[in-house]
């Protein structure tokens, strides 16, 4: 059984991965139809070719693939210029857990189940929708859905995620029956964050979401119907940057009626405070879209393109120090070495020998102090800590 190359992966109108966005805003699906689908960054890139890897690690663990085989098929992978020394390291941490997870569904149920990159079909609720699951372990009584995220960006919780509900609501109404799943796991592992988050719903209250939400809302999505609403969901949607709802949201600010026209209360200052990020970020895209249009030969009223700013650098570094050396100078005088960063030299050592070498001589420093909703889950500081920290 070779693994399935996730770039190959066809992906439903309404995606699971999407999900927050639809259910939230139900025409954004079909306005994003209208824009097309954004360069693959290298950071996707990456996450691709660690899943893959990770869904060869797990066919070896459970011995679905021979070692043989699985050299063979990961030949092209460590070839590839997006692989890092510490890429399989970061895998194997979550090849562990599943089959860590898995053991354990052995000991309760011998014939426990473990599938990997299963497509779910998700049609009973959402129109020609389905989705693709990392792992899924079924045992009688439960079931865990987990989904590798390899980024090392934002760290993604499991609670109430729109996208692991799927995957698990896919999965449940195809096993629900043959292994009486009472309980669903959804967990979202990433390794190069340290992160394992872990949340549980009743299969019984997972069904009723799909039915009561998921089914209403995917019928107004896939006609493109209902109300646009703007939110934290907007950050990954490619209409925003000409949304007139983003927009009207983010401007209304401006148009604010303040009482006092002078200086902002406390209670309007965390009300702009509150919608900065999003305010930032439909900016960031709006001002990309119009670069973007441009380049391709948009004429924007009362704007052209001009080059930017730029640094001189050299064309050869190797001609550059002959030159020098030829000219007397010395070669101290022109070089600067100096010890490289933390994630250079653990790369260089390894993981697991990096700190047992230099584990004592490194220090994280408490890091700045940042206001932050009551919602988020680190604990606070008082006053005089916070204070105490800032002048640090």
């Amino acid at each position: 059984m070779a693994g399935v190359k996730h770039s190959n992966r066809k992906h439903a109108l309404l995606s699971a991965s999407g999900a927050s966005r639809w259910l939230n805003c139900t025409p954004s699906a079909r306005l994003e139809e209208k824009f097309k689908e954004p360069p693959s960054s290298s950071f996707a890139q990456e996450g691709t070719l660690a899943h893959e890897l990770g869904d060869l690690g797990l066919q070896k663990a459970s011995k679905k693939i021979t070692v043989a085989q699985y050299k063979k098929a990961t030949v092209l992978h460590y070839e590839s210029d997006l692989f890092t020394e510490d890429m399989p390291e970061y895998v194997q941490e979550y090849v562990d857990y599943v089959m860590e997870e898995f053991k354990a569904a052995k000991k309760r149920t011998p014939d426990a189940l473990l599938l990997i990159e299963q497509k779910v079909d998700l049609t009973e609720y959402i129109e020609d929708g389905f989705g693709t699951n990392d792992a899924i372990i079924i045992a009688d009584g439960k079931m865990e859905v987990i989904d590798l995220k390899y980024g090392k960006g934002i760290k993604v919780s499991a609670d109430d995620n729109p996208q692991l509900k799927l995957y698990g609501l896919g999965a449940l109404i195809e096993h629900e029956l043959a292994y009486d799943i009472t309980s669903v796991k959804l967990t979202i592992m990433q390794p190069r964050l340290q992160s394992v988050s872990s949340w549980e719903i009743s299969a019984e209250d997972l069904l009723l979401w799909g039915e009561k939400t998921v089914r209403p809302k995917a019928k107004k999505a896939y006609a493109g119907e209902g109300i646009q609403k703007a939110g934290d969901w907007c950050k990954w949607c490619k209409a925003k940057a000409t949304c007139a709802t983003l927009a009207s949201v983010n401007t209304k600010l401006a148009k604010h009626d303040f009482k006092d026209p002078h200086l902002l209360t406390d209670d309007q200052l965390l009300e702009v405070y509150k919608k900065i990020p999003l305010l930032v970020d439909w900016a960031g895209a709006v001002s990309k879209h119009l670069l973007d249009e441009a380049k391709n030969g948009k004429q924007w009223k009362g704007y052209k393109i001009v080059e930017g700013k730029s640094n001189r650098k050299w064309s050869d570094e190797e001609k550059v120090k002959q030159a020098l050396l030829a000219e007397t100078y010395e070669e101290d005088e022109f070089m600067i070495s100096k010890l490289g960063g933390i994630g250079l030299v653990e790369k260089l050592v390894g993981k697991n020998n990096f700190t047992e070498i230099l584990g004592k001589l490194v220090v994280k420093p408490s890091g700045a102090p940042t206001l932050v909703p009551d919602s988020d889950k680190r604990p606070g500081k008082g006053v005089a800590e916070a204070k105490s920290d800032f002048k640090k």
